[in-house]
């Protein structure tokens, strides 16, 4: 992207200050911010509420796994689940995070994953009891637990294609504005 891209320009924001406050305005018990590349520059811009954390992953060289792995390193003991969001994808919106944490919480599940037109997407909550294997993934990220627990997982409908959208590329983080444009 040539700019660290969770700071390029989000509505009246930027896109990692939309996922922060989508997160804070959701039901999360807790919110563990895992940065990595530009951490310093970004810490300084962004604005959090006192149920956000700030950790930053040395390691994110390694790829994005050392940083699912440092947020659950650094999660509090008593914490029941993980809910992986992705820092590139401002359009999860706080119903979304309430849903799968409801479906969670009432399913007992292990795995509550998001559906779209039949294919999978982001954000993932994975039961306290995976921990160990979160704390282990390697080049193939929690995906891994994933395919280790097929019975344990709960897919949730939803309406909204943006859980299969994140921003990657220009063309990407274009499109994503021009959505956000038509929803407004």
């Amino acid at each position: 992207m040539g700019t660290p891209k969770q700071l390029l320009p989000w509505r009246k924001t930027f896109i990692l200050q939309q996922v922060i406050e989508n997160a804070q305005a959701s039901r999360l018990g807790m919110i563990l911010l895992v940065l990595g590349s530009h951490a310093d520059e970004i810490a300084g811009k962004i604005k959090i509420s006192s149920k956000t954390r700030i950790v930053i992953n040395r390691d994110f060289k390694e790829g994005m796994s050392s940083s699912v792995k440092y947020g659950v390193k650094n999660a509090p003991e008593a914490a029941e689940a993980f809910m992986l969001l992705l820092g590139d994808q401002p359009s999860i919106d706080p119903d979304i995070i309430n849903k799968l944490i409801d479906c969670y919480q009432t399913d007992k599940h292990g795995i509550i994953i998001p559906i779209y037109d039949g294919h999978r997407g982001h954000p993932v909550v994975f039961d306290v009891k995976y921990k160990q294997e979160l704390l282990a993934i390697g080049d193939g990220g929690a995906k891994v637990v994933v395919d280790n627990h097929v019975r344990d997982i709960l897919e949730v409908h939803v309406d909204s294609v943006e859980v299969l959208t994140d921003i990657d590329t220009p063309q990407d983080y274009q499109n994503a504005i021009g959505k956000a444009k038509d929803q407004q």
